[in-house]
């Protein structure tokens, strides 16, 4: 599970961390108050109060150096730990010039620090570990750093659920497969929009962590799903992150979920998006077809959003394509959007794919559909996701 953020309680007088040490994380200060003091034995002297949703020990954090500074609570005071993994993570997410600015200032800082006085050490130590936020930037910063400790706590506690929703045949109706889609009930904001919080989970790498627990719940519930099933090829369809084909455990992970929930991997589509497989093609090259030698298919989703490039279509071992809601919302009323419908199902069908239209609402658009060969459809036509209760009596 993801570690890099967990909350802790300090009572008055108890020491977060002392000048010297090494700053292997930083503190969001969620309740209390602390002290910041500089120098040691008698000459120390508190230069500070922080309280609520104040960063302390950040630079330390981010240039592998000695704390300068040491933090105290004044009162009970929580804060959220954030590991220095986790920072790593985000740096190396971040722009590259973003990255080159960071270290030119903490390393201008250091060197200040070693040829000051100790009055105007003191006041450049407080002003650059302990910097004050605008109340908007502030905010946003306190609540995504909480939203992350209650991902890693969801994914302790099995918080998350997963609903699925069927997957059809245009030709008969007839139910072919699942995509697993991933739902949250947040303990204090209620039910939360998958994009509310993967947006997070991604930036923080929890996403990783998320993906193989949705892998292995839908795994897990494959068999009841595929106990309602008549087709001779069912299948169900999770979805691969970016942050996903970074792992270079991915394969090993997947592997082990198929083995430990007894899946056939040929009853496992993963879907991915193009955004995924054209931002570092060459790695995600090979682990796609990795994945693809235990026996399992790629789905493209979303298609005709991200790219306009189509090279990648034969660079990579997808054998379905899925046009995104987008387009299929407006087949009946754009001639334009029925000829980019019409356009991807007769160039998946020249590659070798089946076509999935998502978005499917009415009887209308599924006629249409059928009439341009599309092979398949998912949909409210068909079903909303739900949940394995109700799906196993749909």
């Amino acid at each position: 599970m993801f570690e890099g953020l967990h909350r802790e309680t300090f009572h008055p007088g108890d020491v977060i961390f002392n000048e010297g040490e090494d700053g292997d994380r930083a503190y969001l200060i969620e309740s209390g108050c602390v002290e910041i003091c500089v120098g040691n034995g008698a000459r120390q002297r508190r230069v500070s109060l922080l309280g609520n949703g104040e960063l302390i020990g950040e630079v330390a954090l981010i240039d592998h150096q000695k704390r300068t500074a040491t933090v105290r609570a004044i009162t009970d005071t929580t804060v959220v730990a954030i590991e220095r993994s986790m920072v790593d993570e985000l740096l190396e997410k971040s722009d590259p010039v973003i990255r080159h600015l960071l270290r030119v200032v903490l390393e201008r800082f250091r060197t200040t620090q070693r040829s000051l006085s100790p009055r105007v050490l003191d006041d450049l130590s407080l002003m650059l570990e302990y910097p004050r936020h605008s109340d908007d930037l502030q905010l946003t910063a306190a609540y995504d750093l909480a939203l992350a400790q209650d991902i890693a706590h969801a994914l302790q506690t099995s918080q998350f659920e997963m609903h699925y929703q069927p997957i059809c045949r245009l030709d008969d109706g007839e139910i072919v497969g699942y995509e697993a889609l991933i739902r949250w009930n947040h303990p204090r904001e209620g039910a939360m929009a998958p994009l509310d919080f993967l947006w997070v989970a991604e930036r923080t790498g929890q996403v990783r962590d998320i993906g193989l627990w949705t892998l292995e719940r839908a795994c897990r519930d494959w068999p009841a799903l595929k106990s309602q099933l008549q087709c001779d090829a069912p299948f169900i369809s999770v979805n691969l992150s970016a942050s996903q084909l970074t792992g270079n455990s991915l394969v090993d992970d997947v592997k082990g979920i198929l083995q430990r929930q007894k899946m056939p991997p040929t009853e496992l589509k993963l879907e991915l998006t193009e955004n995924i497989i054209i931002g570092r093609p060459e790695i995600a090259s090979q682990i796609l077809n990795s994945l693809i030698g235990l026996g399992g298919s790629l789905a493209l989703d979303d298609f005709g959003t991200a790219y306009s490039g189509l090279d990648y279509l034969q660079r990579f071992p997808i054998a379905t394509m899925k046009i995104d809601r987008l387009f299929i919302s407006q087949v009946l009323t754009s001639a334009q959007n029925e000829e980019i419908v019409s356009s991807s199902v007769q160039l998946a069908h020249s590659l070798g794919m089946d076509v999935v239209a998502e978005g499917v609402e009415n009887e209308a658009v599924r006629q249409k559909l059928r009439d341009l060969n599309c092979n398949y459809g998912q949909g409210w036509l068909f079903g909303k996701p739900t949940s394995l209760e109700v799906a196993q009596h749909h």
